[in-house]
């Protein structure tokens, strides 16, 4: 497994990064987009090709305290670097400084764990500072959130269904482990798929490749969207696939690309909760819905010599009251050129290391599930009462 994969795989930016948050230009941009003209392929289209990466500090959903405001001022900015809000607790806000002390800290908290619930003592361990490390340093938007529609920055709120849906799995799941069989961990742990919403939800290296009528991403984990821009008709409706079926154009240096026809496979009793929260909790980004009813809109442009703006809109009606739409920056990733074969779990050991674990003690199996089970109440809660909420207002 390519040490850029999982370095690349946090979603947190090193302290470099975050210091760069004070020097980007008052409109939020490292380049000035409106005058950028993209280079161009030897026929003629706007040419992405090369390595990027997408690791930003900046969060999918704005705090409140900005209220609909999309971008930080420069003070606001400065001040988010020196109290080093947006950094995840642990040792990510000082490992671009030493990898060392930071495991030293890592261990210290997983010891003052109480041993009898080894869960605890594991979860946010699984790697040391090493894998975690940054890839490269890189400027980044003054962006309160990377959601910039609905206008307050959040996610809209989820439907009944889909929350009545999560709570038949929760109570499916009641009183058993995490680990009873294989169809209890998700399809990221399964080796089945890297899901994700949308390609800016992929924190690692992104190649792009080009040819006449195609647009090739190459997004590690064994994902590889091969998008047409030729104008080839869609796929029928009743042929289904994981990622969709994509269809691109070109408007003026814009590469827009619509993608529907996704699989109905991610959403079983087998998928969620068996690992994680609800989508845009924690580390969590799973689709709740089936795929059946989404659609995706992504907005692709070079905004100068190393930055491409990447800009995505979710529409799925059985998950969301309403679309939203996200913004990141990719950045050119030219100090590690090299892309390696993405292994999953090295041929899957992890998943029979999981299965014997659970029958090695099964009571600590039940506490691990009960203490996940627990994590996510107060989740579900929220996400129940923001939809009540919205459903009063809009009888």
């Amino acid at each position: 497994m390519s040490k850029r994969i999982l370095m690349a795989a946090v979603t947190t930016g090193a302290v470099v990064a975050m210091a760069a948050l004070a020097a980007v230009p008052a409109a939020g941009q490292a380049q000035d987009e409106n005058n950028y003209t993209a280079p161009r392929t030897p026929w003629g289209d706007p040419d992405f090709q090369g390595s990027w990466e997408n690791r930003t500090p900046t969060p999918l959903e704005r705090a409140a305290e900005f209220g609909t405001r999309e971008f930080m001022t420069e003070e606001e900015a400065a001040a988010r670097v020196n109290s080093r809000v947006g950094l995840p607790d642990g040792e990510e806000g000082s490992i671009a400084d030493d990898l060392v002390a930071a495991d030293v800290q890592r261990v210290e908290r997983s010891n003052s764990i109480d041993p009898n619930r080894p869960g605890q003592r594991i979860s946010g361990a699984e790697y040391n500072a090493f894998w975690n490390a940054p890839v490269s340093p890189r400027l980044a938007t003054r962006r309160t959130s990377q959601i910039v529609d609905p206008p307050d920055g959040r996610l809209p709120p989820y439907t009944r269904e889909i929350l009545e849906l999560w709570d038949e799995r929760e109570a499916a799941r009641a009183y058993r482990g995490e680990a009873d069989n294989w169809q209890d961990r998700n399809v990221m742990e399964r080796c089945l798929l890297r899901t994700g919403l949308a390609m800016g939800e992929m924190n690692v290296p992104k190649d792009i490749y080009q040819t006449p009528g195609q647009v090739v991403f190459d997004l590690q984990y064994g994902v590889v969207r091969i998008v047409p821009v030729d104008g080839r008709p869609r796929l029928g409706s009743n042929i289904t696939q994981w990622w969709g079926d994509s269809r691109g154009r070109w408007e003026g240096d814009t590469l827009v690309i619509e993608t529907t026809n996704f699989n109905n496979m991610q959403n079983g009793g087998d998928v969620m909760p068996s690992h994680g929260g609800i989508y845009g909790h924690n580390h969590a980004h799973y689709h709740m819905g089936s795929g059946e009813h989404l659609s995706i809109t992504e907005r692709i442009r070079r905004t100068g010599p190393d930055t491409i703006e990447y800009a995505y809109t979710i529409n799925d009606p059985s998950v969301y009251v309403s679309p939203w739409t996200a913004v990141n920056v990719w950045h050119m990733d030219s100090n590690n050129p090299d892309v390696y074969e993405y292994t999953c779990h090295e041929h899957n050991y992890g998943m029979v290391g999981l299965l014997k674990g659970g029958r090695t003690d099964e009571q600590i199996a039940l506490d691990e599930a009960a203490r996940e089970v627990n994590d996510r109440a107060p989740q579900i809660a929220a996400e129940w009462e923001e939809t009540e909420a919205w459903e009063a207002q809009n009888r």
